[in-house]
């Protein structure tokens, strides 16, 4: 085999099937192509590819792999590869597809862990309502997104399960707007702060904490307030009467 090479192209010649073959790109952008006889005369080697020279061959494969977008080859001749096995075609396919296979394994991964936690969602759900303590839950901007039954009927005087969707903000005075706003900052400074003690009630002999909510990765979704009660139980073990 006799080959040709400048900046961004190179082209061979077969001398035992009497072939051209030449390829070309630039940016992840490919071009594999066969070529005539009189285009690969007219390539000079270590100078730039003259414009259209090698494009205007029979084009056998092209691909674009810049990972700035969604990776793809085409193939207009299966035989591409025996045609030019010399060329870079078949290492960026191949590169291509194991790409495709591993984004297939980890999107197949993901929306498994997915169902997976669409049907634990009724049993935590299931954990909140049944907690006696009331359990107030907010996103970053505030606004209530869910209330246990325990927090509907504390809160009832109020608006109770009515202020879902509402703002937190205006069931408090401007001096505890200034303090939730001020753990909330807090809270997004690291993913290591995460449970501020607001008060003790010592009427109800409990401590009240506003506790982040985050996702896997770390990042702040919200923020809910925990109820600590501190008096003993002294219910009976067990009593189902």
């Amino acid at each position: 085999m006799q080959f040709k090479k400048g900046n961004g192209w190179k082209a061979c010649y077969d001398e035992e099937r009497d072939l051209y073959t030449a390829e070309h790109g630039s940016r992840g952008f490919y071009e594999l192509y066969e070529i005539t006889g009189e285009i690969y005369d007219r390539l000079i080697e270590n100078e730039a590819e003259p414009p259209g020279l090698i494009s205007g061959g029979r084009c056998l494969f092209e691909a674009d792999d810049d990972y700035y977008t969604q990776s793809y080859y085409i193939v207009h001749d299966e035989n591409y590869a025996e045609l030019a096995p010399w060329a870079d075609a078949k290492r960026r396919a191949d590169a291509n597809d194991e790409r495709d296979r591993k984004r297939k394994e980890q999107q197949e991964a993901e929306k498994a862990e997915q169902e997976k936690l669409l049907k634990l969602l009724p049993f935590f759900k299931a954990v909140l309502d049944a907690d006696t303590a009331p359990i107030v839950i907010c996103q970053l901007g505030h606004e209530i997104v869910y209330m246990n039954h325990a927090a509907c009927e504390r809160y009832a005087k109020w608006g109770g399960a009515d202020l879902i969707g509402k703002s937190l903000l205006d069931c408090h005075n401007e001096e505890s707007r200034k303090k939730i706003d001020k753990v909330l900052d807090w809270f997004i400074l690291s993913n290591k702060h995460n449970i501020v003690h607001t008060f003790y009630n010592e009427k109800e002999n409990k401590d009240v904490y506003m506790v982040a909510l985050r996702a896997e990765s770390g990042g702040l979704m919200g923020y809910y307030e925990k109820h600590e009660y501190r008096t003993k139980d002294t219910s009976k073990f067990y009593d189902f009467d």
